[in-house]
């Protein structure tokens, strides 16, 4: 069986699931066990030269190659487990396969839980690398479509009484359609009382916007507060602006107890210095409890690949770095892809609810405005006053097809049950070579959070 290499993340070539013949680990592999080389300066944080994981067990152990060969040959018949010490129970650990704990995509537009709210494509802010810039304009959502909506959402009749989790987020600014918002919060709550239902309701901001009536709405229905924020002021004036507004903003915030948390986006700017903003956020917010760090979308700010994957290189380090420094000091490091991967899931996103501010049904927020050239690919229904969304279904499979069962290089990765196969709308933006990057880059992450997981014990 020939050998299947891919470039890691320091351009070096490796042999991708093994650091030796594929052949030689041919059960381990078919069951869906890698072993997955440990780099030199990792060897004493990952307790060994290989790690042995078995996603679909959520298992990870540490082995010396040598171990990994004498596993093998016991899987393969050739060794008795008896005769091999601790053979039995990694054994145990890595088959011990939980499939029911996969992610699934839907199979129906409209099953999920979740509901992304897109009230307008207005905005106060011009951020450098804002992904839905182009889409701005005056359009907001109707209230008689956003009621329509909330009606179809929190129904028995279309899923079982549970916590639904709705999103309000841009498009643009939410908070400059705030009236309607309002109402729909209410509107959401009587409803879910009335019909058995509980909210878990998050509304992402720029920070800009806040008086007494949002901060009495946001306690009344206990709204988790996300604040995209650049935290360093010489950041947040470059990408964003209004730095003193926003810090204003969120000392009121915590004044009245509202914790929020805190969004930055990791541009080349600011890939160094995340350590740094997370000193800050302790000093200048030590009641937030965690930050969020998700690498930007932009094509534009690189040059070439070699630019991007440096720019991933240094986003890796410089992450699990500020993890390490503030993991015991009480304030979480977060991570939109390390998040994925806290669930199997056999695609990126199982097909979200995302309704925009034209009214229309998209499968990701990212893509909500008519201007974006994906957006009628995307776009897969619309609301109706009257009851059921249109929805197409030919249309919701097509975009579902994309996941990791469709794109052959995901075949061997270790990452797959994690990853999925990766963000649609990356994939629409980023050229191919650039694509690699990206998911060498997903492996990465993946890799330093396995060296630090305890071993022999699932994940």
């Amino acid at each position: 069986m020939p050998e299947k290499r891919l470039k890691n993340c320091d351009n070096s070539e490796i042999l991708f699931i093994f650091d030796l013949p594929m052949s030689d680990f041919l059960v381990l592999s078919e069951a869906g066990v890698y072993a997955i080389p440990v780099r030199e300066e990792d060897r004493a944080i990952a307790g060994g030269g290989m790690l042995l994981f078995s996603p679909l067990s959520g298992y990870v152990a540490a082995a010396e190659r040598g171990e990994v060969m004498m596993l093998q040959k016991v899987i393969s018949g050739g060794l008795p487990a008896a005769t091999v010490p601790g053979a039995e129970q990694l054994l145990e650990g890595l088959f011990a396969f939980g499939r029911e704990r996969v992610l699934h995509h839907y199979r129906e537009p409209g099953q999920g839980d979740t509901l992304s709210i897109l009230p307008n494509q207005k905005c106060n802010f011009s951020c450098s690398y804002c992904y839905s810039a182009k889409g701005r304009s005056d359009s907001e959502l109707s209230p008689e479509a956003l009621r329509a909506m909330l009606k179809y959402f929190i129904d028995p009749a279309r899923i079982e009484p549970c916590e639904l989790n709705i999103l309000i987020a841009g498009g643009g600014e939410p908070m400059l359609s705030w009236p309607l918002i309002s109402a729909g919060l209410d509107y959401a709550a009587d409803l879910a009382a009335e019909r058995g239902f509980k909210l878990y309701i998050r509304i992402i901001t720029n920070g800009s916007i806040l008086n007494e009536e949002i901060i009495r709405t946001l306690l009344r229905h206990r709204i988790r507060v996300c604040v995209s924020f650049e935290i360093l002021e010489e950041l947040q004036q470059k990408q964003r602006g209004a730095f003193r507004k926003v810090h204003k903003h969120i000392r009121t915030l915590i004044s009245r107890g509202i914790i929020p948390e805190i969004f930055a986006t990791i541009t080349p700017a600011g890939v160094e210095r995340m350590e740094e903003m997370l000193e800050a956020v302790h000093h200048s917010y030590p009641e937030v409890k965690k930050v969020n760090f998700d690498p930007v979308m932009d094509k534009r700010l690189f040059t070439g690949t070699e630019d991007l994957s440096a720019f991933y290189r240094s986003f890796v380090r410089n992450y699990f770095r500020a993890w390490e420094a503030f993991r015991d000091k009480g304030l979480e490091t977060g991570n939109t892809i390390l998040e994925k991967f806290s669930r199997l899931r056999d695609r990126f996103c199982p097909g979200y609810l995302c309704l925009t501010a034209e009214g229309t049904l998209s499968l990701c927020h990212k893509v909500s405005s008519p201007s974006d050239p994906a957006y009628d690919r995307y776009c897969y229904g619309s609301v109706t006053l009257s009851g059921k969304p249109d929805m197409d279904q030919v249309k919701f499979d097509r975009l579902l097809q994309y996941n990791a069962a469709h794109f052959s290089e995901c075949n061997d990765c270790f990452a797959r049950w994690h990853c999925g196969g990766g963000c649609l709308a990356c994939r629409d933006h980023f050229s191919g070579e650039q694509l690699l990057e990206v998911c060498n880059f997903h492996r990465d992450m993946l890799y330093n959070l396995l060296i630090r997981k305890p071993k022999n014990q699932r994940m």
